[in-house]
This record gives C-alpha cells, sequence and structure tokens, in this order.
C-alpha cells in the first residue's frame, strides 16, 4: 500500500511542477531579423525588397531585403533614414482591403 501512494503522490508533484512550469517560457517570437539591422543598403545591390508589418508573432515592423547578385537577405533598420523612407512609401502602396467594386460598364436590368 505504501508503494501506491509514494505512486501517486510523486505523479501529483510532477504534475503541478509540469503546470507551473509550462508559463514560464512566454510567448515565442517569430522574427526574421533577430541579428544586425543594418542602417543602409545601397539601392543598386536590391532585388527585392519585402516589408513585415507587426503582427502577433513577431512585434516589429521588419525590413527584408534580397541582394541581386548573391540572393543574400539582409535585414534593414526600419527606424534609420533609408527604413524609413521606405516604409513611407510602402505604406501608400499597400492595397486597400474590402469588396471589389465592378468597374466599367454596368449591367443593364431587362
Amino acid at each position: 500500500m505504501k508503494a501506491a501512494t509514494l505512486t501517486l503522490v510523486f505523479l501529483i508533484i510532477f504534475g503541478v511542477t509540469a503546470t507551473l512550469c509550462a508559463g514560464v517560457g512566454g510567448p515565442v517570437q517569430r522574427c526574421l531579423c533577430a541579428g544586425v539591422l543594418l542602417p543602409r543598403v545601397k539601392r543598386q545591390n536590391i532585388g527585392k525588397m519585402e516589408v513585415f508589418l507587426s503582427s502577433p508573432s513577431c512585434p516589429k515592423t521588419e525590413i527584408v531585403t534580397t541582394l541581386k547578385r548573391t540572393g543574400q537577405k539582409l535585414c534593414l533598420d526600419p527606424d534609420g533614414k533609408q527604413g524609413q523612407m521606405i516604409l513611407k512609401q510602402k505604406i501608400v502602396k499597400l492595397p486597400k482591403r474590402g469588396p471589389k467594386r465592378a468597374r466599367g460598364k454596368k449591367k443593364r436590368q431587362p
């Protein structure tokens, strides 16, 4: 009987410890730009540029540039001068969300 009681106490302590330790780590951030942020990149070298606004998985705004020749991805500092200029341009060019409206000729009603 003592072995069963000891096993039950061990399982209860293990369960309580596992439950309390599960929330210690906090939410995982999945940001693309975890390392060094460059203040600027030469425009001639930029092949592709992507802007990722803050989201639940990453609270930071990120600017990822892909170089033409090497295909290397670099992170641009969004608080820097070049980053601010890019964000202003990208925010203006973002598509508007909402229902699509038919443009042009209107259908006749019979």
